[in-house]
């Protein structure tokens, strides 16, 4: 199976990132009526989509109160690609599209796909459904703990990894976090450490869930990037990326949307 987004013009079929990536071929299922809803879906979860033909994978992420979900993949050859699922809000039935994002920096850099996905959520803690058009599967999602004990406002000194790069520029951000806001909220600067860059961000938790939502900001012309972006953010206690020897830590990450240059943060 593809571990990458491959987008060719001569080819017939469009291939999903990492897990995502599937062979030729479409589904004619659909969700099935269901009663019942609607459910709490706020919180972390674990998706595990597999392509017609193909092999599980699994991605980690979130969904705060307004429905966002997204998801990273942390596999070999596709770390830091992101799957945003159709909005999910607890009602039982949901539909919409599946859009993919290679990691940038990557052989795939500024690729993206968009798939027609429908499912059903069936409880406080599982959802599924199946992806059509020119590439189908299926997908499923059960919540699950990313953190081991209790979720608490990160403070102190921690280095940001983007996986992959910005426009072609590897990204560290030495950063100072200070709690502050609601729950376990908090909000990070970087140091003078970067050359005319200043990122600044903040964690704001969804009621007492360890999810976040996530703003940042780069700002001067030294940045790779520059402008405000939104996402998702979680606490946990694995080095999903590896870029800490695994050490035990807790781990802050971010899934932030940029369109085509959509990206992973992994603070440690």
């Amino acid at each position: 199976m593809s571990r990458r987004i491959v987008l060719s013009l001569s080819l017939a079929c469009l291939f999903l990132i990492g897990a995502l990536a599937v062979s030729c071929g479409s589904s004619n299922s659909s969700s099935k009526a269901c009663t019942g809803g609607p459910y709490n879906v706020v919180g972390n979860w674990q998706l595990t989509v597999t392509d017609t033909g193909g092999s599980p994978v699994t991605l980690y992420g979130a969904i705060d109160s307004a429905g966002l979900a997204l998801f990273f993949d942390n596999s070999v050859g596709s770390s830091g690609d992101t799957a945003e699922l159709p909005a999910l809000t607890g009602t039982c039935s949901f539909s919409g599209n599946i859009n993919a994002y290679a990691e940038p920096g990557g052989p795939n850099s500024g690729s993206s796909a968009v798939d027609p996905a429908q499912g059903n959520v069936t409880s406080n803690s599982a959802f599924g459904g199946n992806f059509t058009g020119a590439a189908s599967g299926t997908f499923s999602a059960a919540s699950f703990s990313p953190l081991t004990g209790a979720v608490t406002p990160v403070s102190g000194n921690k280095t940001g990894a983007v996986q992959g790069a910005l426009n072609l520029q590897p990204v560290l951000l030495p950063a100072t976090f200070t709690p502050g806001g609601s729950n376990n909220s908090t909000s990070f600067t970087t140091s003078n450490t970067l050359e005319n860059c200043t990122v600044t961000g903040t964690f704001t938790e969804v009621g007492t869930n360890n999810v976040f939502d996530v703003s940042i900001t780069f700002s001067g012309t030294g940045c790779a990037i520059t402008g405000t972006f939104t996402g998702i953010g979680f606490e946990a206690s694995t080095d999903y990326f590896d870029i800490n020897g695994g050490h035990a830590d807790t781990y802050l990450y971010a899934d932030i949307l940029d369109g085509t240059n959509t990206f992973v943060i992994e603070f440690f």
